[in-house]
């Protein structure tokens, strides 16, 4: 729910799967290595997956594997592999 009590607007439909392993239980061809970086000040860094799937899916990836997150001051940091389903 938003702050005054109305329904919280999601776009799931657009958003693909990043995760931290490389295991995934389907074939897949690396595509390479996507890196976002952002200046956001917050303490909830689901932002920087959103952008790692939305560059990642510009790409033409179904899905990104190897995740890492790092946050140095304010400057956050994700990057992963993007792939492409068999």
């Amino acid at each position: 729910m938003g702050i005054f009590g109305g329904k919280k607007e999601t776009n799931n439909e657009s958003r693909i799967l990043v995760i931290t392993s490389d295991r995934l239980n389907r074939d897949y061809e690396p595509l390479g290595t996507v890196m976002v970086t952002s200046p956001k000040v917050t303490n909830d860094f689901n932002f920087i997956i959103d952008l790692v799937g939305e560059k990642a899916k510009e790409q033409g990836a179904d899905a990104v594997i190897c995740f890492r997150y790092s946050l140095s001051g304010a400057l956050h940091t994700g990057y992963g592999t993007a792939v492409k389903y068999k």
